[in-house]
């Protein structure tokens, strides 16, 4: 394959004439077998336009129907990661949403349960259809339990799960729940009990956040990764692991009091 810089061939397509290209720019094929170095910075899907940057810094639009087939699936490709990767054009959103709460007790503890879920909010804002979309979370969360002398102890928990997204049209919108995470809260009514080394405390569980990988592939075989986090404070402070089934409280039970 010849590859035109610097000759006139090349800038009758342009109307420029091209300099010796960068590391970054791929190598545009013409159907008539010439080819033209350049990076793309921008793709409008409507009329069918990319705007590419030459070696030399100049910016020219063209048609991307010139090119040959495999160069046009590249350019969309280009314009689905370049959308992919920029929160402004592929928007993430999470919310916190209790479904579900409840009591279950007995005659000295009465146990607060809560249902949680994430709401995820998808926003392709882009012209172009975001394929093979797949996201993975891990929802990190606190629980309390009371050891042995009614002291309180803190175990971090973390939920595992998948959400079923595969793709995003243009301009598609979707709303898909995570999977439900538990946690719970408990509270003792010792009156007539004694319990060595001292009752009990109220123990509370609580969620902390979020953490979304996005993965998506392009027909071409790229792949690109996105990391989302809610609140943005987690980021850093959790390690992506495997998901932990919710530990029950552990507590001594008293012997009655007199």
């Amino acid at each position: 394959m010849k590859v035109w810089k610097w000759k006139m061939g090349a800038a009758l397509v342009f109307g420029l004439a091209l300099v010796p290209a960068e590391a970054a720019t791929h190598a545009f094929n013409l159907a008539d077998g010439r080819a033209v170095e350049a990076e793309i910075v921008g793709y409008n899907a409507k009329n069918g336009q990319v705007e590419l940057l030459l070696a030399g810094g100049q910016r020219k639009k063209v048609d991307a129907s010139i090119f040959v087939a495999g160069d046009q699936q590249y350019i969309k490709d280009w314009a689905a990661l370049e959308g992919f990767r920029n929160p402004s054009s592929f928007k993430v959103d999470c919310k916190k949403n209790k479904v579900e709460s409840w009591k279950e007790e007995d005659e000295w503890i009465e146990k607060k349960l809560e249902r949680y879920v994430f709401d995820v909010y998808l926003e392709n804002r882009t012209d172009v259809g975001i394929e093979n979309l797949t996201a993975e979370y891990r929802i990190f969360y606190e629980q309390e339990a009371n050891e042995q002398g009614g002291k309180i102890s803190k175990a971090d928990k973390v939920e595992a799960g998948k959400l079923d997204i595969e793709r995003l049209r243009a301009k598609e919108k979707r709303t898909i729940a995570t999977g439900p995470v538990v946690i719970y809260g408990t509270d003792f009514n010792l009156t007539d009990f004694y319990v060595e080394g001292g009752d009990p405390q109220k123990a509370r569980g609580e969620i902390k956040g979020i953490w979304i990988k996005l993965t998506t592939k392009t027909a071409g075989g790229e792949t690109q990764e996105r990391n989302v986090y809610d609140p943005a404070s987690i980021e850093g402070k959790y390690t992506w692991s495997k998901s932990v089934e919710p530990a029950e409280p552990q507590t001594k039970k008293g012997r009655k009091k007199g």
